[in-house]
């Protein structure tokens, strides 16, 4: 029974992390939407919340794509390229709600 108990408890705390990233992602969605002049800030945010290993270490393989997606975005925004900044934001997020709907048996 205990063992069962820690497993939701990995599961739960790997879904919140996630769910931090997502909001993360969100908000830098956002951000180019509304075409507010802290887009590179929002962009960051998310890139910080994705700078160490995720809980557990099991969703390293997630936040190694999401890495180079939010960095990709970030590039592409810096350099005046809005869609593709945004494809690679929504990607990313996308990947991550996928991920969350999986942990949570969806």
């Amino acid at each position: 029974m205990r063992k069962v108990g820690q497993e939701r408890a990995t599961v739960g705390l790997r879904v919140g992390h996630l769910l931090r990233i997502t909001g993360y992602l969100e908000l830098a969605t956002v951000s180019m939407w509304t075409g507010t002049p802290r887009v590179l800030v929002m962009i960051g945010m998310a890139q910080a919340s994705l700078r160490d290993e995720g809980p557990g270490g099991e969703d390293e393989d997630l936040l190694g794509r999401l890495r180079a997606l939010v960095g990709e975005a970030r590039d592409y925004y810096a350099g005046g390229d809005l869609p593709a900044a945004m494809a690679r934001i929504r990607v990313a997020q996308d990947l991550v709600d996928l991920r969350i709907v999986a942990l949570a048996g969806g």
